[in-house]
């Protein structure tokens, strides 16, 4: 079976990349992004701003209304979020087509990001319509936003509603160290990523740090019906110590409280998203033929769940979308950032945008 990204396109070189194309007669860029209190979330339309594009560059923000956490932490996440949202409306050299709220949980806790992100951008569709290249932002995404949000899009790019669809992320470890979820609801499917069928599971996560709490969630609402676990590690990575560091935070619930053989573990290219696509291909290639065939058990799918960096979880992603494949996840129901004494939350000032092309041009018709 043909994957869709056999061959795929990444430039590390972000303004490099959209210096280049922008200058090709009527391409005309969106911008879409998620703005709440990561300061990465403005980082590409900042860097697409400096190219003096005008009115040919324009972006529709998603404003995260997230519940806060009591105490020092909540107010620290809601004055990020507000200090976010005042930089993204003084940045020059680029419209604003839509600044929509979107709504993360509902009033009894349940994540609700999903359904809320399709319902902003059906009000925006015709949006779409005016540019060439809509890129998407998921640095300051959610998983549970940015997941049905590609896959919406890239309906609409294979439709011919615009030309070319691109990723932006900007990957910041020393960042995401300072940022840990709490208040985690019960695991469940993402929204247009549900699995409602009666098949045996073959589980794929892919572990990051720190996600025990989470894996056990996860592990509670489908372990009934699975028969394997493949966990998925980064590695390479950009620390050499990295895949070490997980397993062996994770030794005790993988290996002993769910059995996971070591023949199992994956590995794959921290750095590029299509690395753990191709792979969560072949694995799920792989279980339909094997387990498909032994008396008992029947037919098989392939879960993913995407508990690491947001390069990973794009990989995991596109395979999901290619295969049809069920997302379960839990989303943290607060954060506790830790900031300096001027109330900054700070990572390396060496990271910045990848760019991604998803869909379009060199892909062919």
């Amino acid at each position: 079976m043909m994957a869709r990204w056999t061959d795929y396109y990444l430039d590390e070189n972000f303004s490099g990349f959209w210096a280049r194309h922008a200058s090709e007669d009527g391409v005309r860029i969106l911008i879409i992004l998620g703005v709440g209190f990561d300061p990465r979330c403005l980082m590409t339309l900042q860097s697409m701003s400096a190219l003096g594009l005008g009115d040919r560059l324009g972006y529709l923000a998603l404003k995260l209304v997230t519940r806060p956490s009591l105490g020092d932490s909540g107010m620290v996440t809601t004055e990020l979020t507000k200090g976010n949202l005042a930089e993204l409306l003084r940045i020059d050299g680029c419209r604003q087509e839509a600044l929509f709220d979107v709504e993360a949980q509902d009033t009894e806790g349940h994540n609700v990001v999903g359904r809320k992100t399709l319902s902003a951008m059906a009000g925006g569709s015709e949006i779409l319509k005016k540019y060439t290249d809509v890129v998407v932002d998921i640095s300051g995404m959610p998983r549970g936003m940015f997941f049905p949000l590609i896959a919406y899009l890239l309906r609409h790019v294979d439709r011919g509603v615009f030309r070319n669809l691109h990723v932006a992320v900007v990957e910041d470890p020393l960042l995401d160290a300072r940022i840990s979820g709490r208040e985690y609801v019960q695991a469940d499917y993402l929204h247009t990523f549900r699995y409602q069928g009666e098949n045996r599971l073959v589980w794929l996560p892919v572990v990051g740090a720190s996600e025990a709490a989470r894996l056990e969630r996860i592990y509670s609402k489908i372990k009934g019906s699975c028969v394997e676990i493949c966990p998925i590690l980064p590695f390479p990575a950009r620390s050499l110590r990295r895949v070490d560091d997980i397993l062996i935070r994770h030794a005790e619930i993988l290996f002993e409280g769910f059995l996971v053989s070591l023949d199992n573990l994956l590995l794959c290219d921290e750095r590029t998203p299509f690395d753990v696509y191709r792979k969560i291909l072949e694995v799920e290639e792989y279980y339909h033929e094997r387990l498909g065939a032994v008396p008992g058990i029947g037919r098989v799918t392939t879960v993913v769940s995407p508990l690491s960096s947001k390069t990973l979880s794009l990989g995991m992603l596109l395979a999901a979308i290619e295969r049809s494949l069920p997302v379960c996840h839990v989303e943290p129901g607060t954060y506790q950032v830790e900031v300096d004494n001027e109330g900054r939350l700070l990572g390396s000032t060496n990271c910045g945008p990848t760019e991604i092309w998803l869909a379009g041009e060199p892909y062919g018709p």
